[in-house]
Parts: structure tokens; sequence; C-alpha cells
């Protein structure tokens, strides 16, 4: 029992930073219809920011976090103005956005290596987190849960139902809802596709912004990261269903279940490559995802 509690609590809480970015990825990808690499650039910026500003600052870490998360959505403008629009107004296609969009992560990453150096960074003094000690003798249990393991699944919670309620309840959600649907259509009925796609990028980015900063304060952030997770956002988004946006919630949660359980029972060198395994398995036999439909086989054809 003691096991499983631990393996369930740790696959929640790395798999609630993978629902953020393949949230993230999903809603930018339905809309825009890129593949969108530098999607972990705005991690990395969150990262970066709240180790910069809580270590050599001294900043108090919940404004250092706050500030990084609005960095990394102020991101997503820069990401929209200075890349994605210029190519969209070239007539650049799926290919060439995405090389563009690959392009620049390794430019940011190339970038950070040089004024950072391949250390990590740790937002936070060393040493282990604060835990919380769960003890039942009826249950045989006895428990030592890190509290930022519990705030983050709280916290991801949170914004997945905020996320949800905002595309389903507000104008600009079913705005966005218009253009992913039918982009042609909705413009034809005065959508303005340009502010839409610059919500959809601040929106995007401030979600892996969060996952950022969470990451970041329990284990440090390295340069390198950046086109590990963006791959991995991808793979929550294809494994949950193209298309489908509790799909990249659900896609992300059991990356982290596969990663999870595969570091316990056969080591941390298979936690990558047990989660690339469940993304194969899943192309191979459910290429519409877990919660996709073959409603979206145009969407699947496009990635």
């Amino acid at each position: 029992m003691e096991t499983f509690i631990q393996i369930s609590i740790n696959a929640l809480a790395l798999g609630s930073i993978y629902a953020l970015l393949s949230l993230g990825f999903a809603v930018i990808y339905n809309t825009v219809r890129i593949f969108h690499v530098l999607h972990g650039a705005a991690f990395l910026i969150a990262g970066y920011a709240t180790w910069w500003l809580a270590q050599e600052q001294g900043w108090p870490i919940y404004l250092a976090a706050s500030t990084a998360v609005i960095l990394a959505g102020a991101s997503g403008v820069f990401m929209e103005l200075a890349i994605y629009r210029r190519l969209r107004v070239r007539g650049a296609g799926f290919l060439v956005s995405f090389l563009g969009s690959l392009a620049a992560l390794f430019f940011f990453e190339g970038l950070l290596l040089t004024l950072a150096r391949t250390a990590t960074r740790l937002p936070r003094a060393g040493g282990p987190l604060p835990t919380l000690h769960l003890q039942s003798d009826a249950l045989g249990i006895d428990l030592f849960i890190k509290w930022h393991s519990v705030y983050t699944i709280v916290l991801v919670a949170i914004l997945v139902v905020v996320v949800t309620l905002f595309f389903r309840y507000t104008k600009w959600g079913r705005m966005i809802r218009a253009i992913a649907s039918n982009p042609d259509l909705a413009v034809a009925v005065g959508i303005n596709a340009s502010s839409v796609y610059l919500l959809v990028f601040v929106l995007g980015s401030t979600l892996a912004g969060v996952g950022g900063v969470m990451q970041t304060y329990e284990g440090g952030v390295i340069p390198n990261v950046g086109i590990r997770l963006a791959i991995t956002a991808a793979g929550g988004v294809i494994i949950g269903g193209i298309g489908s946006m509790p799909g990249a919630v659900v896609g992300g949660l059991a990356l982290g279940a596969a990663q999870t359980i595969a570091s316990y029972y056969w080591g941390g060198n298979w936690a990558i490559p047990a989660g690339f395994m469940l993304l194969l398995l899943v192309i191979l036999f459910r290429p519409y995802g877990l919660l996709g439909t073959r409603e979206h086989r145009e969407l699947r054809r496009l990635l």
C-alpha cells in the first residue's frame, strides 16, 4: 500500500507538470496549426527567471515565481509577433514553420548555455523539500510526501478547471474555439484571427511557465531541457488525442505515470525511454489518441 500511494503521488506530481505543458501546446496547436517546439523556451524562461530573481536578486520566492510566469506569458507575444506572424505573412507552410520554431529554440538554448553554463540552477537553498508525514497503524502506512508535490497537483487541477471554464463560457474562449474549428468561417463572421493567435500564445506560454516554475523549484533547470520538454508536451497531446483539450491533460498524466513507474522499478535511466515507448504504442494501436475521435482525422494529418 505504501509503495502504491508513493508512486501514485509522484506520478501525479510529474504528470501534472507534463499536463500543463501538453495543455499549453494543445491550445496553440489546435488554433494555429503549428508544431510549436519553441514551447520549451517558455518553460526555460520561467525557470531561469525564477532562479535569477530569487537567488541572484534576493526576491521572495512567490514574487519571483509570479514574475517568471508573467515573463513566460510575455514570451508568447514575442514568439507570435517576431516569428510565427512573419512566417504566416510570407506564406510559410507547416514544415517551414516547424523548422523556424526548432531553430529559434536551439538558438535560445545555445544562448542560455553561453550565459548560464550547464550547471543546474536552483531558485532555493539546497537540501530536501519540506515533507508531510502520513502515518496510520490501521492502514499500515508510514509515508513522507513532499509538500511541493501536493501544491503542484492542487495548482494544476485548479488551472485545468479555470482553462476549461475560460474556453466554455467566455467570449474569447468561444472565439478561440471558432478559429480552431473553422478559421475561414470565423474570420468571415468578424473574428480577428491575429488577436486570437496572440492570445493563445500568451495562454499556452503562461501554462508552460507555471510548469517551469514548479519543476525548477523542485529539481532546478538546465539549458538543454527545452527540446525534450517540447517533445514531451507534443507527445502528451498525441497520446491524449489531437484536438482534445482534456486529452492533452490525460496524455501528460499518462507520460508522468509511465516515467515514474519505470524509474521506480528499473531506475531513472529508463524514465524517458518508457515515456516514448508509451507514445509509440499509442501511435501504433490508437493513432487518434486515448480521448481523440476519428473526427480529428484532419488534425492528425496536419501533425
